[in-house]
Order: structure tokens, then C-alpha cells, then sequence
């Protein structure tokens, strides 16, 4: 690991560190108070967690800019892994029968990883992430990654760590999927590819497999959309999981109100992704983004169909109080939800420090592991062979 010191004029002092992840070299911002040095999970992400001081320029700050098609150039995200067919190793705690961590530490697990194509019609794949072993049921989680719609792919650095640590840990076999992005496909795009993604997972849970849906941040949106397709289509799920959902509205909440310069999702940034995401001619009341809307659109009886819901936020995190508004929602509708709410730290923290990813795979591998049934019959070679053709 190496660091240097790197500050632009009036910003506030950074380190540039390489850290050595999955035996890839990846490289992030971080404050010097808060650096990591058993960073497991990669903390290569854009948005750096540098506070944002002032003015500032969304486009700037996003690390984007339009081309004269119409397209969009993003020039500061995370490194894109390659698949690792031949696996790599992922440190996961090993915990004792009394739920303590081990003596012996964090053990590595080898992941195995593979892109297999989802629709040829949208360009779209799916990264596989299978564990070396002889787990005789693995559960399957469908996996949606964060970045506004707008920003990162499956093979981004830190959506493809957390990935593999959370195979490693469950142990599941997770397909995160390479959805389009806006503002080239706006919504409902990412919607649909959720819909594909399920139709994808469909006989897999028809032949007993436990399948569960997950996203995080804005890809918990996504999730959600999922899991609604997934009831519409008869598809059973066993679970869903939304970390920090991306929601908004035209009128401003206070913890909306109060992001004007939030570390990671400020309010500029923040009202600029959903412009670039939603149909054009949209605002932010749209059903796409503000769950009151979406909320009014579904209805009660769609969502009591719903399986049981793992919703996670944190204290800092700007849309905290939609979430709320979506949690009590599924509650009033009867949908079973365990609500983790009040989390230490800001938006999408679990992928700036070592501790909030462990406490985060922990948290979804356990809802995972509870919700997860043995009455599959689904091998892990089945898996290796059938599912990610490794």
C-alpha cells in the first residue's frame, strides 16, 4: 500500500491511496482520519466522501459531461474489474457456533465470477459470482448496483468486491446485473432490465432454489421494481433487500433540506442524477422517484404480496425520511419488514469503511441465511455448470 498527498486549490487535504483488494490494485480518496488499513471490501467509488465545500458544479463534481450526441462521458469512476472465472480469494469472517468471530480471524474464501449475457435486445449482462465449496443449497440473490442510474456498472470495483464478499459470506451464488444507464436509456430502462433479470431467475426458483432480489442505493429502487415484477409474474422470491433506497421528491424534505453540502449525495448532485434518470418532461414527483407517487400507483393489495423485506438506512443518508415514508407503507400493507433505519454514517458508507461492509454483509447474510429454506435440491456444481458456466 502506498500513499501520496494530492489537494486541489481551496479543497479540502486528501490522500491518494493503492490498496491491494481480490488481488486487484485499486485506488480511492479518503480523508486521512478516517483511512482503513484491513480495507476488505473496496472503497474505490466516486463520490469519495471528501466534504463539499461551497458552490459547486454537479457536473464537476459527478465527473461527467454531455458529447454532442447526446451521450454521456464519465470520466471519474471506479476501475471496471474483469471476471475472475479461475476465482479469487475474499476475506470473510469466520464465525464460531456461538456467533462469535473466531480466534483465527477473517478466512479467505475463493469466489468464482462470470458474465453471462441477459438480453441481446438491451445489451445487457449479468456478473455471477459463485464460492468454492461443498454448500449443497445455495441460495440466489439478483443484485442491483448503486450510482444514480446514471453512474457504474456490475464490474465497477466496489459493486464487484461487495458482490463477491457477500457470495463469500451467505454463501450465495449473486447475479449483479449490468442494467442500462441514464441518461442514454432513461427510466423505466433499469426497470426493465429488472424484469428480464427475473424472468432470468424464474426457473431457478421453480426448481426450489431460494432467490432473493437486493439493491443498493439506487439500485434498491430498482430491487423494488423487481420484486414487484417478480409478483406480477409469479415468481417466488424469498426476500428483498434494500439498502438505502434512492428516492426524491419536488418538495424537500428536512433531510433533504439539510444536503445542500452532504459529503457524498449532495443536494445539487443529487437533484442533477434525477434529471439526467427520469423521462424527460418529468419531476421529481414522478412514480419513478417519489414513493408517495409510486406508492399511490401500486396499491395495497400488489403489495401485501410481497415477500419479507431486510430496508436499511443511516442516519446521515439525505433520502432517510422516504424511506421511512416506503417502510411504513409495507408495514400498513402487511408486508413483513425489518427495519435497520438509524445506521452510524452517511449515504452509501458501507463502501468507504472496512467496518460498515463487514456489519453490512453480516446484516444481509443473515436475512439471507434465515429466509433461505433446505428444501432445495440444487447442487453447488449445479450451479457452477448451469448458472455461471465457469
Amino acid at each position: 500500500m502506498g500513499a501520496n498527498s494530492t489537494q486541489e486549490p481551496g479543497a479540502p487535504a486528501v490522500q491518494l491511496l493503492t490498496v491491494r483488494v481480490n488481488a486487484h490494485a485499486s485506488r480511492c480518496l479518503s480523508p486521512p482520519a478516517e483511512l482503513e488499513l484491513e480495507l476488505v471490501l473496496c472503497c474505490a467509488v466516486l463520490c469519495c466522501a471528501v466534504p463539499v465545500v461551497g458552490a459547486m458544479d454537479p457536473y464537476k463534481y459527478l465527473k461527467i459531461r454531455f458529447n454532442p450526441d447526446g451521450s454521456l462521458s464519465r470520466y471519474g469512476e471506479a476501475p471496471l474489474l474483469p471476471a475472475a472465472p479461475a476465482g479469487e480469494p475474499v476475506a470473510v469472517a469466520v464465525a464460531t457456533e456461538g456467533g462469535e468471530d473466531a480466534d483465527q480471524g477473517p478466512r479467505r474464501i475463493v469466489v468464482h465470477s462470470n458474465d453471462v449475457p441477459l438480453s441481446d435486445a438491451a445489451g445487457t449482462g449479468l456478473r455471477l459470482f459463485v464460492p468454492s465449496g461443498g454448500h449443497a443449497r445455495l441460495p440466489l440473490v439478483v443484485y442491483f448496483h448503486g450510482g444514480g442510474y446514471v453512474l457504474f456498472r456490475a464490474a465497477s470495483e466496489p459493486f464487484h468486491n461487495t458482490c463477491a464478499a457477500l457470495a463469500a459470506a451467505a454463501p450465495a451464488v449473486v447475479a449483479s446485473v449490468d442494467y442500462r444507464l441514464a441518461p442514454e436509456h432513461r427510466l423505466p430502462a433499469a426497470f426493465e432490465d429488472a424484469a428480464d433479470a427475473v424472468l432470468w431467475a424464474r426457473p431457478h426458483a421453480a426448481a426450489g432454489r431460494p432467490v432473493f432480489v437486493m439493491g443498493s442505493h439506487n439500485g434498491a429502487s430498482i430491487a423494488f421494481r423487481a420484486a414487484l415484477a417478480a409478483v406480477d409474474a409469479g415468481v417466488e422470491l424469498r426476500g428483498v433487500v434494500l439498502n438505502q433506497p434512492h428516492l426524491g421528491g419536488a418538495e424537500r424534505t428536512p433531510a433533504e433540506a439539510a444536503s445542500v453540502d452532504d459529503r457524498v449525495l449532495p443536494l445539487p448532485a443529487n437533484d442533477l442524477l434525477w434529471e439526467l434518470a427520469l423521462p424527460v418532461g418529468a419531476d421529481r414527483d414522478h412514480e419513478y422517484c417519489n414513493p408517495e407517487s409510486m406508492l399511490a400507483r401500486v396499491g395495497a393489495a400488489r403489495l401485501r404480496r410481497l415477500p419479507p423485506c431486510l430496508v436499511l438506512g443511516r442516519r446521515k443518508d439525505p433520502p432517510r425520511d422516504r424511506t421511512r415514508t416506503l417502510v411504513n407503507a409495507l408495514r400498513k400493507a402487511g408486508v413483513a419488514v425489518e427495519a435497520s433505519l438509524d445506521g452510524a454514517g452517511y449515504h452509501a458508507m458501507e463502501l468507504f469503511k472496512a467496518n460498515c461492509a463487514a456489519e453490512f454483509t453480516a446484516q444481509v447474510s443473515d436475512f439471507v441465511r434465515r429466509h433461505s429454506t433446505a428444501g432445495s435440491s440444487a447442487a453447488a456444481g449445479d450451479v457452477v455448470v448451469g448458472m455461471s458456466k465457469l
